[in-house]
C-alpha cells in the first residue's frame, strides 16, 4: 500500500512538472505584443503530456485558454488565437498593437491543431545582409516575437562567423591586420559567407571580435 501511494505521489509531481502554467516567457511575449496587462487576459499552459507538436485552444474562467506540448507549440497558439478568433494580423511591419482596447473572443469548442514537421527552418544567408545588418536590439526582439507565434523553431544563426574566421586564419599564420583585410563588412556577409567576396565593406572594428567571443 506504501509503495502504490508513494508511486501515485511521484506520478502527480510530474505531471506538475510536465504542465507549467503561465510560463514567464509567454506572459512577457503577451505583454509586448499587446500591451501591460495582455497576460492576465489570456489563459496559456505548456502540456507536454500533448503529443507530438500540438496546440489547443480552449476556454476557462470566461477567458481564452491555449495549451502547447512545447513553449513554441504554445506561442504558435497564441498566434492562431490573434489571427483566427481575434482576428488581429501581426507582421513584420507591425508586431504589437493595444489588446487592452479588443475584445478578446471566448472559444466556444476546444480547437486542435497539430503539425507534422518536427523542423520550421527559417532564414539563409542572404537575409543576414541587407537591412538585418543594422538592425538593434528591438529589431531582433520583433523578430524573434514574430518567430514564436508563427511557428519556427530552427534558425540559420550565423552570428560570430567573423571571429570564427579570425581564429582560423591567425592559427594558420594570418596577422589580425590580414584578418581585417579578409573579412567583409556586415552588410556584405552574405556573399562572404558563401565565398563570393572577402574584405568588401570592412574592416569590421574590433569590437565585431570581441564582443561575439
Amino acid at each position: 500500500m506504501k509503495k502504490l501511494l508513494l508511486s501515485m505521489i511521484l506520478v502527480a509531481f510530474a505531471i506538475i512538472a510536465f504542465a507549467q502554467k503561465n510560463p514567464a516567457q509567454v506572459s512577457d511575449l503577451l505583454n509586448r505584443i499587446g500591451g501591460e496587462g495582455t497576460s492576465s487576459r489570456i489563459e496559456t499552459r505548456v502540456k507536454r503530456s500533448l503529443s507530438k507538436d500540438v496546440f489547443e485552444i480552449s476556454s476557462k474562467k470566461g477567458k481564452p485558454y491555449i495549451e502547447g506540448s512545447s513553449l513554441s507549440a504554445l506561442t504558435t497558439g497564441i498566434g492562431w488565437y490573434l489571427n483566427h478568433y481575434a482576428h488581429i494580423n501581426l507582421s513584420w511591419n507591425n508586431l504589437t498593437t493595444d489588446l487592452s482596447k479588443v475584445n478578446l473572443p471566448v472559444p466556444q469548442a476546444i480547437e486542435r491543431r497539430e503539425c507534422s514537421a518536427v523542423y520550421r527552418y527559417y532564414l539563409n544567408y542572404c537575409t543576414y545582409s541587407y537591412s538585418m545588418a543594422f538592425w538593434g536590439e528591438k529589431e531582433w526582439q520583433d523578430e524573434l516575437d514574430w518567430l514564436a507565434l508563427n511557428g519556427v523553431n530552427v534558425v540559420l544563426d550565423a552570428t560570430a562567423q567573423e571571429e570564427v574566421w579570425r581564429r582560423f586564419l591567425t592559427s594558420i599564420g594570418y596577422t589580425h591586420e590580414e584578418v581585417l583585410k579578409f573579412v567583409a563588412g556586415p552588410a556584405y556577409y552574405a556573399w562572404a559567407y558563401m565565398a563570393n567576396l572577402s574584405g568588401f565593406g570592412g574592416p569590421v572594428h574590433d569590437s565585431w571580435f570581441s564582443c561575439r567571443t
